[in-house]
């Protein structure tokens, strides 16, 4: 199954959930099943928008879009954590009102099933898209609905509970019901917002082109490890998908030709590009010269080539191997 599949299925899912939690919500009245309806009918927002999102992330570059569509992933992802936080909102606002107006019910065993069955599909749909761990859309969605299977564990939890205190005392879970079940929608909707908003940090990162230091100083590591790069400059990463694309500054010897360093800079590009999957533009910049002290005598043994260029302030000097840039007030500079 492709990213495309993956999504359809989950709509499909959601849709099977939906069906059972506005049985059992109708059936009870439990403001935690109510909460669980209020983020599963968000969740069809939800896994719409990631099915667009990824087939929009699919697409091949273009002219527009030289580095491909991939952050449409990420805004897809950003979108469902935002619109979970909504409904996370209303369900706080319903279990408030339950709890004021002390609105009681009795859960049945047909209720309990349905719940039960619930939770076998999230759990089923879990299962698929965690096969889909580069895609930020399908991540999110199979957070949330990780999620939904622990919120749907504790409502079936809660009508377990409810059909046994019934059973050992009539009428005492129409007494304490309503604050148990006040209490569990709240914890439902903390792990919703926490998580929520774990998922909607990592989107807008995303988004904002961050990049990790350490995948920073990989790509440096990388790129300093290619014959004829004898330093790293500047490393600029940014995500897109599941790949990175970036530019790196790396520097060569003075004295080798211009398809030389092109040669090397291709070297770099491509071990680059096989490691983060992305797009890599790799500038080259001839190495510093280093320079001598004032106070330094150089002896050359013997006959030597040697090629002095002449600047303002300063000249270069070109050894056979090395070379150096000397200050106009150094004692060598002087003798040249």
């Amino acid at each position: 199954m492709d990213e495309l599949g993956a999504a359809r299925a989950s709509i499909a899912a959601t849709g099977i959930v939906i069906l059972i939690y506005s049985a059992v919500w109708i059936t009870t009245g439990s403001v935690a099943a109510l909460s669980e309806l209020a983020h599963v009918l968000v969740d069809v927002v939800g896994v719409a928008t990631s099915y667009l999102a990824v087939r929009a992330s699919l697409k091949p570059p273009d002219l527009e879009h030289p580095y491909g569509h991939q952050k449409a992933d990420a805004l897809g992802g950003l979108l469902g954590s935002i619109v979970v936080l909504v409904a996370a909102g209303l369900v706080a606002y319903e279990a408030v009102e339950k709890l004021l107006a002390w609105e009681t019910y009795t859960p049945d065993l047909g209720a309990t099933a349905a719940v039960a069955g619930a939770i076998v599909v999230d759990v089923s749909r879990v299962r698929v898209l965690r096969r889909f761990k580069h895609s930020r859309a399908l991540s999110a969605d199979s957070l949330h609905f990780a999620t939904d299977a622990v919120a749907s564990s504790a409502v079936l939890a809660l009508f377990v509970t409810g059909l046994a205190l019934e059973q050992w005392s009539a009428g005492l879970f129409r007494e304490i019901g309503p604050l148990i079940d006040v209490a569990v929608a709240a914890g439902i909707t903390a792990v919703f917002v926490r998580l929520s908003l774990r998922s909607a940090r990592g989107a807008a990162l995303e988004l904002l082109d961050y990049s990790p230091p350490q995948l920073r100083d990989e790509a440096a590591r990388l790129a300093k490890g290619v014959e004829g790069v004898v330093g790293v400059g500047d490393v600029k990463l940014r995500k897109a998908g599941p790949v990175y694309h970036g530019e790196v500054v790396i520097k060569v010897k003075r004295d080798i030709t211009i398809e030389e360093a092109h040669k090397i800079a291709d070297r770099v590009e491509r071990r680059l590009e096989r490691k983060f999957g992305g797009r890599f533009t790799v500038h080259v910049e001839p190495a510093e010269l280093p320079r001598v002290p004032d106070c330094c005598d150089v002896v050359l043994a013997g006959p030597s080539k040697i090629v002095v260029y002449l600047y303002d302030d300063t000249c270069r000097v070109s050894f056979p191997g090395f070379d150096v840039e000397l200050r106009r007030r150094s004692k060598l500079y002087s003798s040249i």
